[in-house]
């Protein structure tokens, strides 16, 4: 299979049953251990808007309204049954049923906050650089970029074990890089996990390793 069809393979194959593979998430899910939120706290972030791409059920933005109360939480999904599930659960968050490809449901510079949890990797290498404008488009200037994802010490292309029916892919790279090569987003704060274990990991098991990175976009600090 081509990369022009692994995303409808994606939403055909994947979303539905990737939320079925991972309800258990849902059942041992404490905002309070969630690094995300830890870093909205940490760096006393205060924002009115939050998107969240990638969302599952809206566990974790439902983690952020209960910490910030004063927001409002979004939530991009491309999975029905975890839209279902979210709605019935937690019916703060505002989802939105659709892919990275195309936030047409939300405005220019309207979000203070974006999220893209484990979502890069699989984004098809065609419409990638898609992906990124439409996230800078909906964040704004002095916004914060929020990444969760594999990491790896060099870029990575494995097939994606999941998909029997077709031939499908993931890419581990860092991709805050993506974002600071433009100079106009900056790294304040990344750190790598074990996947397993969910723990700080300074080892050399590039395997199992994810890192959470946060950036800001600043799109005139580099311009003297």
């Amino acid at each position: 299979m081509d990369n022009k069809k692994q995303k409808d393979a994606f939403i055909e194959y994947e979303a539905d049953a990737w939320f079925d593979r991972n309800k258990n998430i849902l059942l041992n899910y404490s905002k309070d251990r969630d690094r995300v939120i830890s870093l909205i706290q940490d760096y006393d972030l205060k924002p009115k808007n939050v998107l969240e791409i990638g969302c599952s059920a809206g566990y974790r933005l439902n983690g952020i309204k209960e910490s910030l109360g004063d927001c409002a939480v979004f939530g991009l999904e491309p999975s029905k049954e975890a839209i279902e599930y979210g709605e019935a659960h937690f019916p703060e968050v505002n989802f939105v049923r659709g892919t990275a490809d195309n936030l047409s449901d939300f405005a220019d510079e309207s979000m203070d906050v974006v999220i893209v949890g484990f979502v890069f990797y699989v984004i098809d290498r065609n419409i990638f650089f898609k992906v990124v404008s439409e996230i800078d488009r909906v964040l704004k200037n002095g916004g914060i970029l929020i990444i969760v994802d594999f990491f790896s010490e060099t870029a990575l292309k494995n097939v994606y074990q999941h998909i029997k029916e077709f031939s499908a892919f993931s890419f581990k790279q860092n991709y805050d890089e993506v974002f600071t090569a433009s100079k106009l987003y900056y790294l304040l704060d990344k750190s790598t996990w074990n996947h397993s274990e969910k723990v700080l990991d300074a080892s050399e098991n590039y395997y199992d390793k994810y890192s959470v990175s946060l950036l800001k976009k600043d799109i005139s600090a580099s311009y003297k």
